[in-house]
């Protein structure tokens, strides 16, 4: 069987997400999907938990659905990006098949090889210290060596992932799927399809949903908010500013902290009672929304630099949150060709199959969940999902 390789959030997932699906079953056997876990990206604790969201997908066609650990999912598209090519390439995928604006590979990878040219990482550092943004200055990087298209979020993410596969030396083809109708960050509902957060601006206005979501999401969203089992950042605000009021000498260590932040993010949570005045205070015109939420979740869940520098090189283990039938055959079918993969369906016996030091990054992962877990609880489940 040829695996056919994802990388998603589904927070949540939604019909934009079944075609993608589809469209990546047109390539292979089996669709894997690497999912971040109970934090995302963009910085923020998912609107559900890992295992509802793994249930969504399983029912939706997807056949395995891994997690993406919270020392990757949680961080700059490069290592975002880099963690999950590594875990797709640790499962021998075919192919790495990713939604794009532009949906052309090949100016993707021209854009990579691009990057590794001096006068474009000298200009980025120059537009860096010139205090923007980072995705302004690597958009006006290009344009200094005549590339005049700015990227947008999901061919940034493609840039990586083919940047991803160079760093892991690995075999997989990427396949980039042009994005239609719904953009990333647009709130419009086009023929059933809108983004994934035009769906949670939705939730959070209690507006109805059900035309843009399949009906087993549908289900679990409205059962989740009944019981009151949605979350979002700024509900965290409290335990993230004890952290930093406790952790504050060692808050440089944080990933993503440059120096001199450290002070701006200890004056304004010890003045700041409320999360909305708290982040007004920090923000800048040099750290996107996305970063600052990052910052604020690699502080709450002690995601330092040194872990981050570990990780970026080596995947230390692969855990499988789910499974359909074919797609458990598919991962028997893989062990029994390396026996040396580290894919954990369980947390048994992992003494005998972890290092000491991958230990303790599964258990930075586990203990994140318990913090996740205080104000969305959920029953942790002991092994896969698994839907017939």
């Amino acid at each position: 069987m040829k695996g056919v390789g994802i990388v998603v959030e589904y927070n949540p997932f939604h019909n934009g997400h079944k075609y993608h699906c589809d469209k990546a079953r047109e390539y292979g056997d089996i669709v894997v999907a690497v999912m971040s876990g109970n934090f995302v990206q963009r910085g923020e604790p998912a609107v559900v938990n890992k295992w509802e969201r793994t249930k969504m997908a399983l029912s939706s066609g997807v056949d395995i659905i891994v997690e993406l650990p919270v020392f990757y999912s949680t961080q700059s598209a490069e290592i975002f990006s880099r963690g999950a090519v590594g875990i797709l390439n640790e499962l021998k995928v075919c192919k790495l098949v990713f939604g794009s604006e532009t949906g052309d590979v090949e100016s993707l990878e021209k854009i990579a090889k691009l990057e590794e040219n001096k006068e474009f990482q000298e200009s980025l550092k120059k537009y860096l210290k010139d205090g923007n943004s980072y995705p302004t200055a690597y958009s006006l990087a290009l344009k200094n060596l005549g590339e005049e298209d700015s990227l947008n979020s999901n061919d940034i993410l493609g840039v990586e992932y083919i940047k991803g596969i160079k760093f892991w030396k690995s075999s997989i083809e990427p396949v980039a799927i042009k994005r239609e109708k719904s953009g990333y960050y647009t709130h419009e509902c086009i023929d059933g399809i809108s983004s994934a957060t035009g769906i949670r601006k939705r939730l959070e206005e209690s507006s109805c949903f059900k035309d843009v979501v399949p009906e087993v999401t549908y289900k679990i969203l409205t059962e989740s908010i009944l019981n009151g089992n949605t979350v979002k950042l700024e509900m965290f605000y409290e335990l993230i500013r004890y952290r930093i009021l406790l952790e504050r000498e060692n808050l440089e260590n944080i990933q993503d902290v440059e120096d001199g932040f450290s002070n701006r993010l200890y004056s304004s949570a010890l003045k700041n009672r409320e999360y909305i005045d708290f982040f007004n205070d920090i923000s800048t015109k040099r750290y996107t929304l996305g970063r600052i939420q990052r910052i604020l979740i690699h502080i709450l869940l002690n995601i330092t630099k040194d872990i981050t520098k570990e990780v970026k090189v080596k995947v230390p283990y692969i855990r499988v949150l789910g499974f359909t039938q074919r797609g458990r055959e598919y991962l028997k079918q893989l062990k029994k060709e390396d026996e040396s993969i580290k894919v954990l369906t369980s947390l048994k016996n992992i003494k005998k199959i972890l290092t000491d030091k991958e230990k303790e990054l599964l258990e930075l992962n586990e203990v994140s969940d318990r913090i996740y877990s205080i104000l969305n609880f959920y029953e942790d489940e002991k092994i896969p999902v698994m839907i017939k």
